[in-house]
């Protein structure tokens, strides 16, 4: 049976609803109409070897939902969250010029990671958020441990449009040993080998002026390697962990090729001012 991703109940205790991966005040926002139809492609890494499936999606990022949020998260703290945000938002995807304090970036990084955890669970399997990080938003609202958010301004984009990777990290492998116990030597030999896998994404949200990415991981290894791979920020401003006043729009401008280079793990984010 269906759960909610964030709460983790399921009928009939609750009724499962369609969340929009960006809800409707949003899209208003929007400078051009996303296409109607287009192709997802999901690329991702697992043990260092890049992956990569497409598929065609009958909607467009703008209007696409998700069912396996339930009407209680729907309309309760996640509305709350949407309201709260969008007031800082919506001046950052206009290009206005703003100041943005310390508590606003928080709730902007929370939204972000809300997001991408909606995102995410629109990608292929296996799902890239732990329970534990979901269920950290919804009661602390404010991201887990291991995520980190940066925000930069962008050359406005043809639509809004959002990029998964996912990624698959070995920690450690541990030979799996049998001893023949019928030899008096003992001998032993290597029959498998035990793997300890980490879990993590890097998702992109671009909306007119605005880039976000997210990094998040279910270790701190992962996670580490995630920020080593994407930081320095002088390009971008982080927004979590440690939001901070700045003021907007930022002194450099990222193209749309910048972009997706950093949401590939091709680059970090850039440090010459493309303005």
């Amino acid at each position: 049976m269906k759960k909610c991703l964030f709460c983790g109940r399921s009928a009939p205790e609750v009724k499962m609803t369609g969340e929009h991966v960006l809800r409707r005040e949003l899209v208003n926002q929007v400078l051009w109409e996303a296409p109607k139809r287009r192709t997802e492609i999901v690329r991702g890494f697992v043990d260092g070897v890049p992956t990569e499936t497409s598929r065609e999606i009958p909607q467009s990022i703008l209007d696409q939902t998700l069912k396996d949020v339930c009407g209680d998260c729907n309309n309760g703290w996640m509305n709350d969250l949407e309201n709260r945000a969008e007031r800082t938002l919506v001046p950052l995807l206009r290009g206005e010029r703003a100041v943005v304090t310390s508590a606003d970036a928080e709730v902007l990084a929370t939204w972000a990671v809300k997001t991408a955890m909606v995102r995410a669970r629109v990608a292929a399997d296996p799902y890239a958020v732990p329970e534990d990080h979901r269920r950290h938003i919804m009661n602390a609202k404010t991201p887990p441990a291991n995520v980190t958010v940066w925000a930069a301004t962008c050359e406005p984009h043809p639509s809004a449009r959002t990029r998964h990777l996912q990624v698959e990290f070995q920690l450690s492998a541990t030979p799996i040993l049998e001893t023949d116990e019928t030899d008096e030597t003992g001998e032993t030999w290597v029959v498998g080998v035990d793997s300890e896998h980490s879990l993590g994404h890097v998702t992109t949200i671009v909306i007119n002026h605005l880039v976000l990415f997210i990094a998040e991981a279910d270790s701190e290894v992962l996670h580490t390697d995630f920020v080593t791979t994407l930081d320095p920020t002088s390009t971008a401003t982080k927004l979590w962990p440690e939001p901070h006043q700045f003021h907007w729009p930022l002194t450099h401008v990222l193209t749309p090729d910048q972009i997706d280079d950093v949401g590939s793990l091709g680059q970090p984010i850039p440090t010459e001012n493309t303005r």
